[in-house]
C-alpha cells in the first residue's frame, strides 16, 4: 500500500474521517503498514505495551481475552476499516486482551504520539477517539450482563445477529464469511459441542444453513425473538 492507499483508508473510519484531505495524507505519511499471516499474534494481553492502534486495511482481526489455563473468550471481530487497540494509547499500559489475524491481515498503524499529536490539533480525532472509548465500555457492559443473565442459546442468537451484515441485498438470507463454530463458542463463551447443539437445533427449525466454514442465517426474525428470550 503506498501513501494515497493509506490515506483513503483512514479517511473512511470513524477516528479520523473528519480529517481533511491534507491532515489524512500527513498522517498516512507517518504511519506504517504490516502484514500478518493466519492466526500471527498482534498484541498479547497483559504482555505487550499499548505503542500503536490498528486499522485493519485488508482481512480481519479478533480480540480475545485468555485465562491461565488457556480458556479463550473472544471479545470481537474487527473488519476494514475498523480501528483497535485504542484503550491502551491512553497511557501506554499493557493491553488488556490479545489480538490475532483471523486471516491473512494488513493493518495500518498509528503511533500512539502520532495519535497524541493530531488529538491536540484535531479536536475531531479527539471528540471520535472518546465516542470509540464510550463504545468500548458499552460493549464490555453489555457482554458482562449477557454472560450472566443470557442462556446460551439467546446468546449464540444474539451473536448471529450481530455478525450478519445490515444489508438485505440477498432476499431471505446473509451471509457471515469466515465465522466458524469454533469462533463463535469463542464469541459466546460456551463449550464448542454445546454450542454445536444450539446451531443444529436452529437448523431443524430453519433459521439458519450450518456450512463447515461458514453459517448462513435464513430467519432474522427468529432468531431476533430467541435473542430477546
Amino acid at each position: 500500500m503506498d501513501t494515497h492507499d493509506v490515506a483513503m483508508v483512514l479517511s473512511k473510519t470513524q477516528l479520523f474521517g473528519a480529517l481533511d484531505a491534507q491532515s489524512c495524507s500527513e498522517l498516512a505519511g507517518r504511519a506504517c503498514v504490516r502484514a500478518y499471516g493466519k492466526d500471527e499474534v498482534i498484541f498479547t494481553q497483559d504482555q505487550d505495551a499499548g505503542r500503536h492502534l490498528y486499522v485493519v486495511a485488508e482481512g480481519s482481526v479478533r480480540l480475545l481475552i485468555r485465562s491461565l489455563q488457556g480458556d479463550a473468550v473472544e471479545l470481537a471481530r474487527r473488519w476494514p476499516p475498523d480501528v483497535f487497540g485504542e484503550l491502551a494509547l491512553l497511557d501506554g499500559g499493557s493491553r488488556s486482551a490479545s489480538a490475532e489475524a483471523a486471516e491473512p491481515t494488513t493493518l495500518i498503524a498509528v503511533s500512539r504520539g502520532e495519535l497524541l499529536r493530531f488529538m491536540r490539533s484535531h479536536e475531531g480525532v479527539l471528540d471520535a477517539l472518546l465516542r470509540s472509548l464510550g463504545d468500548l465500555v458499552r460493549r464490555a457492559n453489555e457482554q458482562s450482563t449477557d454472560l450472566v443473565f443470557l442462556p446460551l442459546a439467546a446468546r449464540v442468537a444474539k451473536k448471529l445477529l450481530e455478525l450478519a451484515p445490515s444489508s438485505r441485498s440477498i432476499p431471505g438470507n446473509a451471509r457471515q464469511p469466515g465465522i466458524t463454530q469454533a469462533d463463535l463458542a469463542q464469541m459466546v463463551g460456551g463449550a464448542r459441542q454445546t454450542v454445536n447443539q444450539v446451531l443444529r437445533a436452529f437448523e431443524r427449525r430453519e433459521w439458519i444453513r450450518v456450512s463447515p466454514r461458514a453459517i448462513e442465517v435464513l430467519d432474522m426474525d427468529q432468531l431476533q425473538r430467541e435473542a430477546e428470550g
